[in-house]
């Protein structure tokens, strides 16, 4: 089972995993490299993204997904994937930083890498949820929610089918985990075993027809 969290910034990820890791210990966390690039100043991100920036976290998503698989763990949970790099890039595009081909690249590249998931957990914008400054974080509340509009539109295509951001087959299910911080855990189980694995349709999954 390949796990992925995606979302804004500073809306509760990494305590969520850390609450997933407890109730299923099973898994191992694998968190990308792209921050050692932006915490050494080696890219910008964020409103200050290039095309340059944006690709180079790209590749250290893909590569840091690729070599956590190849180590042949069968429980793998991943505090972001390439659609969160396709949100940000997709800003600084309505924005004029990044070029429509850069991003039809990037929607390319993003179809292939995303199927080796199984489930996608997207976390919708919660604005009680404390913001703790930190660097390569950007608490801009225009910023944060423009992203999350980006980001509520992006899952919209999937719920419909309709193969822009997702590709139509060997596509992860992609599950919108709504409501407050605190409860957020309680709807895994819906998807999830405690053995680790999804439900299928023999058990009566919440995935079913997805």
């Amino acid at each position: 089972m390949k796990i992925a969290f995606m979302g804004t910034q500073c809306n509760g990820k990494s305590t969520l995993i850390k609450g997933f890791l407890k109730k299923w210990p099973m898994y191992k966390e694998v968190k990308s490299s792209y921050r050692n690039l932006i915490k050494t100043g080696k890219v910008t991100n964020n409103q200050e993204g290039t095309a340059e920036s944006q690709k180079a976290i790209l590749n250290a998503i893909i590569d840091d997904t690729q070599n956590a698989i190849a180590k042949g763990d069968d429980f793998l949970v991943f505090d972001r994937c390439v659609i969160d790099n396709i949100a940000y890039s997709l800003w600084l595009n309505e924005n004029g930083k990044v070029s429509d081909e850069f991003i039809m690249d990037t929607k390319r590249i993003a179809f292939e890498a995303i199927r080796v998931f199984d489930i996608i957990f997207y976390l919708p914008l919660r604005d009680e949820i404390k913001i703790v400054p930190k660097k390569g974080r950007d608490i801009d509340p225009v910023y944060r929610e423009e992203i999350d509009n980006i980001f509520r539109a992006i899952v919209g295509t999937y719920e419909k089918s309709a193969g822009i951001f997702f590709p139509k087959e060997d596509c992860p299910a992609v599950i919108t985990l709504e409501g407050p911080k605190d409860l957020r855990i309680d709807k895994i189980p819906l998807y999830i075993k405690n053995s680790g694995k999804f439900f299928d349709e023999e058990d009566g999954s919440m995935l079913k027809g997805m």
